[in-house]
């Protein structure tokens, strides 16, 4: 007779992933630019009448905290000239000082940066972006900046498209609980079925020789106790589970599939950020989508799943940090089944 007990908590990111699941360090990234020069240079011929210019880079960021980066980059531009007669190339570079909005994918910045085309001049900026989250380590981000030239007194605009790539450590996955083994009783002598308990107090008559019996003389089991933990995160306002992830709910789908006995509540939780009852709403419209995996991709039994939302009425911190509101949301399956298994002599 199988014995079982199922817990499950869930919490759901509306920022993906991470609940990110790794720990970046560094970002490289690669861009694309487009700079409109000033409409004064564009009539002056001591710069050639420069227009606007395309340009390709890289750069280098450094994540300091939650709330702070800093950021190199370096690039190379081909700028129309001459009235759009000819063109030229020149190359800027620079530092930027990058503030992420609490709780949002959005960014500000600003910096200082050296240009070098038709002429050479220092700059100061300052901008706004957008990252979007594609994997654990890959994400897309766009922006757009303002260059005020400190030495002759113009204004530049620019928009940027770019793809960058994390370095950091990957979050240690958890594993299974190993099996507990109860120990047999010793054997005893003067018995018929030569189960090592003498007949006056065996219980169970003709129990096989093979296998390990208790004081009584009935068979013994073995109690083995599995676990499977799941966490699962979510963008920000977003119900879709992201694909990177899907192997985590797959993880789960193969457990109950071998223990077929088994069923689960699948409880969404979301952080304190918002309307409690659009959380509500949020976090059983993600507690469905993973129920939805397991139904649709994993062939897992509709009526073994129930889903349920608790918006932020359970809250793991209540502290008002970018760390509280991604440990709030997320999604933790955990089930635990106990099974009995006969004992067999070596």
């Amino acid at each position: 007779m199988k014995a079982f007990k199922i817990s499950l908590l869930a919490a759901l990111i509306s920022s993906p992933l991470a609940a990110e699941n790794i720990d970046k360090t560094w970002e490289l990234g690669v861009f694309g630019d487009y700079i409109k020069s000033s409409t004064n240079k564009e009539t002056d011929n001591d710069w050639q009448q420069i227009e606007a210019g395309k340009s390709i880079g890289i750069d280098l960021q450094k994540i300091i905290n939650d709330y702070w980066d800093v950021r190199f980059e370096v690039a190379k531009t081909r700028y129309e000239i001459q009235d759009g007669g000819d063109h030229d190339y020149g190359t800027r570079a620079g530092l930027d000082a990058i503030y992420k909005l609490e709780d949002s994918d959005l960014y500000l910045f600003a910096g200082v940066k050296r240009f070098r085309n038709e002429r050479s001049y220092n700059a100061v900026n300052v901008g706004a972006g957008y990252n979007f989250q594609v994997s654990d380590r890959f994400s897309l981000y766009s922006e757009a900046v303002v260059y005020r030239d400190l030495d002759y007194g113009f204004t530049d605009q620019g928009i940027k498209l770019g793809v960058k790539y994390a370095f950091g450590d990957a979050k240690q996955a958890p594993v299974m609980a190993k099996p507990k083994t109860v120990v047999a009783a010793k054997p005893v002598i003067k018995d018929s079925d030569n189960d090592g308990v003498r007949d006056a107090i065996d219980r169970c008559d003709n129990t096989p020789s093979t296998v390990k019996v208790d004081s009584t003389g009935c068979t013994l089991y073995s109690e083995h106790e599995v676990e499977i933990k799941l966490n699962i995160a979510f963008a920000n306002n977003s119900s879709i589970v992201q694909p990177a992830l899907v192997d985590d709910i797959q993880r789960l789908a193969d457990f109950m599939k071998e223990y077929k006995q088994t069923s689960v509540e699948i409880e969404g939780h979301s952080s304190a950020t918002g309307s409690a009852d659009y959380n509500l709403m949020l976090s059983k419209k993600r507690a469905d989508a993973v129920k939805s995996i397991l139904v649709n991709k994993f062939n897992i039994e509709s009526s073994r799943l129930t889903t349920k939302g608790y918006g932020q009425e359970q809250l793991l911190s209540t502290e008002n940090t970018v760390t509280a509101h991604k440990l709030n949301r997320r999604v933790v399956a955990k089930i635990t089944t106990s099974t009995k298994k006969v004992i067999s002599k070596n």
